[in-house]
């Protein structure tokens, strides 16, 4: 009798422990999606054996741009589940990034594991898109005796054909832009912003929107349909996202000097240098705009 009781109250703490971290987990989720982040991670730590929770750590480490925490974050999680496409993505990911901020030492030592865990991605999850944008860009830009390669480069965008018409065609400007083909790449951006202001509903991502935005301002394309993704890209920025807002405020003012909006454009390139005084693509932005 006294055993069945000790197992009853076992679980008890067992289903109460459960719902209390789960509670927690909520409440943080909820701090996360309203940009309170820190707040956010408090939470998650103290709920660190939930892989839930260790994803969202590492996602925060992701976005402070902190790559070693988040590689070990993401890690751990691959540990706990190596076949999941969504974990080997963000470890490949992270991988990426810290390659990409670091020396070439560095890029040169994490380009086999990048390779592994994004291609491993894009075979465990057929319609994964990110990984395969991701593999577009990396097969581009590393060099061929490193492993690059055009062709498979175009192998990932042509899958992306299938999976999201905005994301293939920004893949193959990609390449194209590479490539310094630019008036295909330019042909290939506006198409994906035509297609993005016709259906929206491809658009999955706020960072697309980043990412329209930057084509219209740079390639002075359809500028009315990117000030509209830029300024949303604002309106719904968030932890998941690539660039500072300081950077979509930027794409906004080279629009406007475009349009030759001058007092526009410094209103707008004021609002980037608030975000980061240092910001040295805005002060170089600033002086283009002051010699309107």
């Amino acid at each position: 009798m006294l055993a069945n009781f000790r197992l009853i109250v076992g679980l008890f703490h067992l289903f109460t422990f459960g719902s209390m971290a789960q509670t927690g987990v909520e409440s943080a989720e909820k701090f996360l999606n309203n940009g309170e982040i820190e707040k956010a991670r408090t939470i998650f730590l103290q709920n660190k054996e939930m892989p839930k929770s260790i994803e969202y750590l590492g996602d925060i480490a992701s976005f402070n741009k902190n790559w070693d925490e988040a590689i070990e974050y993401y890690e751990t999680l691959i540990d706990m589940d190596p076949e999941n496409a969504k974990y080997n993505f963000k470890l490949g990911g992270a991988m990426g990034m810290k390659a990409y901020y670091g020396s070439k030492f560095q890029a040169a030592l994490l380009l086999g594991d990048i390779k592994e865990y994004l291609k491993k991605a894009a075979a465990m999850d057929p319609t994964h898109k990110e990984s395969r944008r991701a593999l577009v860009e990396l097969y581009v830009q590393i060099p061929s005796v490193l492993g690059g390669s055009k062709t498979i480069a175009e192998s990932y965008a042509s899958d992306l054909d299938r999976l999201n018409e905005v994301d293939a065609l920004l893949a193959d400007a990609y390449i194209y832009k590479n490539q310094e083909y630019k008036d295909l790449a330019r042909n290939k951006y506006n198409e994906a912003i035509r297609v993005a202001l016709k259906k929206p509903d491809l658009l999955t991502r706020n960072y697309l929107k980043y990412e329209l935005g930057e084509a219209a301002a740079i390639y002075e394309i359809q500028l009315d349909g990117g000030e509209k993704f830029l300024r949303e890209y604002i309106a719904n920025y968030g932890y998941k996202d690539l660039k500072s807002p300081a950077w979509a405020y930027l794409r906004l003012a080279q629009i406007e000097r475009a349009r030759n909006n001058q007092q526009a454009a410094l209103n707008l390139i004021e609002k980037s240098l608030e975000i980061d005084p240092d910001f040295d693509k805005a002060l170089v932005e600033k002086q283009k705009i002051q010699r309107l």
